[in-house]
C-alpha cells in the first residue's frame, strides 16, 4: 500500500494536496468541487494535457479530488502532483509546497511533512545509484562514439584503390571493360568489393580479376559506383549515346534481356510513339506490363542547373498489364541526373525522384504531388535554376525541391512510358545561353 494513503485524512499531505485541486478549480471555473459531474473531470483531463503534455484520466481526477469515495485517501505519485501544479503555473510540486505552508493555527508555526522512514531513504538512495549508473554508461557510450577511431581501411581503400572503364563510351548495346586500379598496400580482402553498375545490376569483384565486363543494353549516361563493404569510395562513368530517338522495351520482372523495337525515323513521327505491333513484333508479350524507353542521348552544352524542358505526355490508357499509367522522364548530366516519375493519384506508392543527391520514393515519402493521370495527356514543364526545382502539370505549379550538387552539362534525354503512349514537341532551352536541345 502507498505510504501516503496510510497517513490521516487532515495530515499535511492532503491538507496541501486539498490546496492544489482548489486551485485548479478555481482556475477552470466557479462551480466548486462538490457540485463537479463526470463531464467536468472529463474537461479538466483535456485542459491538463494540452497545457502539460500529461494525461490524467477522469477516474484518476475523481481519486485526487475526492469525488471517488475509498477506505483511504488517495495520495499521487510525485509526477502527477508535478501536472496538478504546472498547470496553476508553479514549475513542480515542491516549488507548490514551498509557496503554499500549511500553518498550525495553534503556534502560528509552519507545518512540515513527517520526516522520511529508513525504508524511504533506502528506496531513494537506490534510484539515485540507478540513476547515477545510468549516467556513467551514457557518457561512457558518448566518449566511444566520439573517440572512436575511424575506419582506416576504408579510407585506404578510398585512397589506393579506383574503379577504371577502360573503353567508357559508345553506342547501344555495349560491353563495357572495367578493372580495378590499386596503388600501395591494401589492408583488407579484396573480396569486399562490389561494383553497382547504375543500371540496377550489381556484381561482386576483387584485385585478382584482372577484367570484368559489363553489358549495357539501353541508351543513357550510367554512374557505375565501385563499393568496399557496401560503401561507395570511387565512381566512373559509361556514356551510351544515340544518333536520333531510339525505342527499346524492357518488361516487368524479365531482368535478362530487352527488346530494340527496330523502326526507321522515329524522330520524324509526330507524335513519337511506336505501336502495339511493333512491339509484339520485338519479342514482347503485349498482354505483360511493358515499358517503352524513348531514348536521345547525346552531348550538349547546356547546364543541367539552369534550363527549362517542355513537353507533352501521354501514357498508355488502361489495358492488361498497365494500371498505374506511369511515365519516367530522365535527364542526363555528366556528373549525375535528374529523374522524375508521373503516376496515377492512386499508385503514388510507386512513384519517385532524383534531382542530383536528392532522392526520394514514394514507399517512404509523401510524394502526391506526383499523382497525375497521364493517360488522356498533359503538358510537363520543369524548370531548374540555381539548383531549384520546379515541376508544372498543365501550366499549375505540382512540385517543387533543391538540390546542392552540380550534374554538370546535359548529356541526353530518356522517356520511358509503361504501355503504349506517345510524347510529342519536347523542348530543352539553357536559361541564359538559350541554347537548344
Amino acid at each position: 500500500m502507498n505510504r501516503y494513503s496510510e497517513q490521516a485524512e487532515n495530515s499535511i499531505f492532503f491538507q496541501q494536496l486539498d490546496i492544489c485541486c482548489q486551485k485548479v478549480a478555481e482556475q477552470i471555473g466557479e462551480k466548486p468541487i462538490s457540485d463537479w459531474t463526470n463531464s467536468d473531470y472529463v474537461r479538466l483531463s483535456g485542459l491538463l494535457s494540452r497545457k502539460t503534455s500529461i494525461h490524467l484520466s477522469e477516474s484518476t481526477l475523481k481519486r485526487i479530488f475526492g469525488k471517488s469515495k475509498t477506505s483511504t485517501r488517495y495520495y499521487p505519485q510525485k509526477a502527477t502532483r508535478d501536472a496538478l501544479a504546472k498547470f496553476i503555473g508553479y514549475r513542480d510540486w515542491y516549488e507548490f509546497e514551498f509557496k503554499n505552508p500549511i500553518i498550525d493555527v495553534k503556534t502560528g508555526l509552519v507545518q512540515k511533512a513527517p520526516a522520511k522512514t529508513p525504508e524511504t531513504h533506502k528506496q531513494e538512495s537506490n534510484k539515485k545509484m540507478l540513476y547515477f549508473i545510468a549516467f556513467i554508461v551514457l557518457v561512457t557510450f558518448i566518449a566511444i562514439v566520439l573517440l572512436r577511431k575511424p575506419d582506416t581501411g576504408t579510407d585506404l581503400f578510398a585512397q589506393n584503390v579506383k574503379l577504371k572503364c577502360i573503353n567508357p563510351e559508345g553506342l547501344t548495346p555495349h560491353s563495357a571493360i572495367f578493372k580495378l586500379d590499386a596503388a600501395g598496400p591494401l589492408p583488407d580482402s579484396s573480396s569486399n568489393f562490389s561494383v553497382d553498375f547504375g543500371d540496377g545490376k550489381i556484381k561482386k569483384v576483387n584485385l585478382s580479376d584482372s577484367l570484368f565486363n559489363h553489358y549495357y543494353e539501353i541508351p543513357g549516361r550510367y554512374y557505375p559506383m565501385l563499393l568496399y563493404k557496401k560503401r561507395p569510395i570511387d565512381t566512373g562513368y559509361v556514356y551510351l549515346q544515340s544518333k536520333t530517338w531510339s525505342a527499346i522495351t524492357s518488361v516487368m520482372q524479365d531482368t535478362t534481356r530487352v527488346y530494340p523495337v527496330l523502326v526507321k525515323d522515329l524522330g520524324l513521327r509526330t507524335p513519337i510513339t511506336v505501336s502495339a505491333r511493333e512491339v509484339y513484333s520485338a519479342g514482347v508479350d503485349t498482354n505483360r506490363t511493358f515499358f517503352v524507353h524513348f531514348s536521345h542521348v547525346r552531348p550538349t552544352n547546356i547546364n543541367g542547373d539552369n534550363f527549362e524542358l517542355t513537353v507533352h505526355v501521354a501514357s498508355s490508357e488502361n489495358r492488361a498489364g498497365v494500371r498505374c499509367s506511369q511515365a519516367d522522364l530522365f535527364i542526363y548530366g555528366e556528373k549525375d541526373k535528374h529523374v522524375f516519375g508521373i503516376i496515377k493519384p492512386e499508385c503514388v506508392a510507386w512513384a519517385h525522384y532524383q534531382f542530383s543527391e536528392d532522392v526520394k520514393d514514394g514507399a517512404k515519402y509523401d510524394l502526391r504531388a506526383l499523382g497525375h493521370d497521364l493517360s488522356t495527356g498533359a503538358d510537363l514543364k520543369l524548370r531548374i535554376e540555381n539548383k531549384q526545382v520546379k515541376l508544372y502539370i498543365n501550366s499549375k505549379e505540382a512540385f517543387k525541391t533543391q538540390y546542392n550538387k552540380s550534374i554538370g552539362k546535359i548529356m541526353g534525354v530518356k522517356l520511358t512510358i509503361a504501355g503504349i503512349g506517345y510524347f510529342e514537341n519536347l523542348h530543352i532551352s539553357d536559361l541564359k545561353t538559350k541554347e537548344t536541345f
